[in-house]
């Protein structure tokens, strides 16, 4: 008789990679951290926590140089007291001085005092770097790579400190992920340095979840990080306004297994009219009523959860 063949056996596939990478205050899982920045560095408690009896999950702010090591700390301290993540950032001296190590004495001297905060900071050097406020040329002429090497240098003071209570992430645009922009996402970003990636994203009036943000998910999920949002505005005072900010964040809230790339683990709005000069972002009317109602829910993170 014809020998019966041994069957093929199915081939099982490689498994899907997984990024188990960890860092000062990930949220935990099915959670995200859901802030602000209010105004010119202004006080969230008359604004947000008074009217909803919640603490900003993580509230943004902004610094020159000069105060990285003293108003930027107080105010980072000031934060964790109220049970909000503080995601602090800073412009610095020109960009290929630190990334030289010309600034080292001055790094190390922010980092120390961050790292002795009393809970995690997630720590921004120059936010949109590309060119913010409309313009179209990178803040430095050191231009992206000039920009990846100072936060690489940056990253190496951090580890020769072995500070454990920092992360470390850019603020990019996401517009730059629009071919329109002329940009290339990869020319500002480097593996091996960052925590997360930070993504400012605005819009006048149409869904924040829409296929912008789609890209820079995936391309976030190819290079196997989260995603947090530094900033974001959308127009509106109606209820229209208020269902595509409880879109926003229920999209982040499942975002870690809907397979449409990176984790979504913040959303920090812009409450303000600063440097805006297309109208102020102000949170209003009914928008304003449904992200102070959010601070409550219980998919929103708090810094001492961990």
């Amino acid at each position: 008789p014809t020998p019966t063949p041994t069957p093929t056996p199915t081939p099982t596939p490689d498994p899907t990679p997984t990024c188990l990478h960890d860092y000062p205050a990930r949220p935990l899982s099915g959670k995200l951290y859901w802030g602000a920045a209010v105004g010119g560095n202004g006080d969230p408690g008359p604004r947000h926590e008074q009217p909803s009896g919640h603490p900003l999950a993580v509230r943004r702010t902004f610094f020159a140089w000069d105060k990285r090591a003293t108003s930027m700390v107080t105010m980072a301290k000031n934060d964790l007291a109220n049970d909000r993540l503080p995601w602090v950032s800073t412009k610095t001296p020109p960009w290929d001085e630190m990334a030289k190590g010309l600034h080292d004495a001055e790094i190390d001297e922010m980092l120390r005092a961050l790292d002795a905060l009393p809970g995690p900071v997630w720590l921004t050097i120059h936010h949109e770097p590309e060119g913010g406020g409309g313009n179209p040329s990178p803040d430095d002429p050191a231009g992206p790579a000039g920009h990846v090497a100072m936060n690489k240098r940056v990253r190496a003071r951090m580890t020769a400190l072995k500070t454990d209570n920092i992360a470390l992430a850019p603020i990019l645009m996401a517009w730059t992920w629009d071919s329109r922009s002329g940009r290339n996402p990869n020319e500002w970003w480097a593996d091996g340095i960052y925590d997360f990636l930070g993504i400012d994203h605005y819009s006048e009036t149409s869904p924040l979840v829409n296929s912008l943000w789609a890209t820079v998910r995936s391309w976030g999920g190819a290079h196997c990080v989260d995603v947090a949002v530094g900033e974001w505005g959308v127009r509106g005072s109606d209820s229209v306004a208020a269902q595509k900010v409880l879109d926003w964040y229920n999209a982040a809230a499942n975002s870690g297994k809907d397979g449409k790339g990176s984790r979504v683990v913040g959303l920090s709005a812009f409450d303000s009219g600063l440097n805006s000069p297309s109208g102020s972002w102000e949170l209003v009317g009914e928008q304003l009523a449904m992200f102070q109602s959010l601070l409550g829910d219980p998919r929103t993170a708090n810094v001492n959860d961990r």
